[in-house]
């Protein structure tokens, strides 16, 4: 199998579109006498290779197959379309994921078609139509599946496709204004306690800003039973937010008891305690995530 082309993966689809060329080749002595000619695959023996991720497809090409020397047989398609795929989304956005392509004989067990990799034609093409993605090189493996179904072994194709996702846009476009929002929250902490309107309508107005910047961004993922590393990032950056809006709910109740000088202390400690906390946050969220 070869990866003419990836024109684009859908995290929340789990799904990628692919251009693939597949070429087989078996021998059958039968057909030696057609050397030279082309014919229809449905017309003689085949091994019944088939593409087992779910999915649509569309072939390019005959369904036709070249006749050599002592039966040699060639056949050549094209397929492209929507392939499932396996995502696993635990560091997005920071991920790596090997996309697997299977092939398998539906026909016959391993007793009548086993699989040899054509290492010549096995790759990828050097230019792939995808921008959001670092693909690597592509290999091809076989493997020995039993079926409970048919109670045989199958020999099992695998074409795997090992790509990191590019980051550029979530830093950016995500994480970039979510700590923008985080730190606009802090800005309480240098306002005079006893003006506890400014100070209360800034940290709701964070808080909400939040909110609405957290609906933008989620529709970017299925939904998962599990967190990924933006989801920690987003959690804690909320409960931040949220801690400084407490933070002045408290330093204003305070001050109503006459003891703005308190009040001040506490605005003044958290102008380090919260961005070193964030700092911390971040770096373990990066490393550990």
């Amino acid at each position: 199998v070869r990866l003419v082309d990836l024109r684009g993966i859908s995290d929340r689809d789990q799904t990628m579109t692919v251009d693939l060329g597949v070429l087989l080749r078996w021998k059958d002595p039968r057909l030696a006498k057609l050397d030279g000619c082309e014919v229809p695959l449905d017309a003689i023996w085949s091994p019944g290779i088939s593409i087992l991720n779910s999915g649509r497809l569309i072939t390019s090409r005959p369904r036709e197959v070249k006749v050599g020397p002592g039966g040699e047989v060639t056949y050549m398609q094209r397929y492209f379309g929507s392939l499932a795929t396996y995502h696993n989304l635990r560091d997005f956005p920071f991920d790596k994921q090997d996309f697997v392509v299977t092939l398998a004989s539906i026909k016959y067990g391993e007793d009548k078609v086993k699989l040899n990799i054509d290492g010549q034609f096995t790759g990828r093409t050097k230019r792939l139509n995808i921008s959001d993605w670092n693909v690597g090189d592509v290999n091809g493996v076989t493997e020995t599946a039993f079926s409970d179904a048919f109670q045989r072994n199958y020999g099992i194709y695998k074409l795997h496709i090992p790509a990191k996702r590019i980051t550029g846009y979530y830093v950016w476009k995500v994480l970039l204004p979510l700590c923008l929002i985080v730190m606009m929250s802090w800005a309480v902490f240098w306002i005079d306690p006893a003006r506890f309107g400014p100070q209360l309508g800034l940290s709701a107005t964070s808080m909400l800003t939040l909110i609405a910047f957290l609906f933008a961004t989620s529709t970017m993922l299925p939904s998962l039973g599990y967190f990924t590393t933006l989801d920690i990032f987003i959690v804690g950056s909320t409960i931040l937010v949220f801690l400084a809006l407490v933070e002045a709910l408290f330093t204003s109740y305070l001050v109503s008891k006459d003891k703005g000088r308190l009040a001040r202390r506490m605005d003044n400690a958290c102008r380090f305690i919260f961005p070193l906390s964030f700092i911390v946050f971040v770096v373990i969220v990066l490393l550990y995530g």
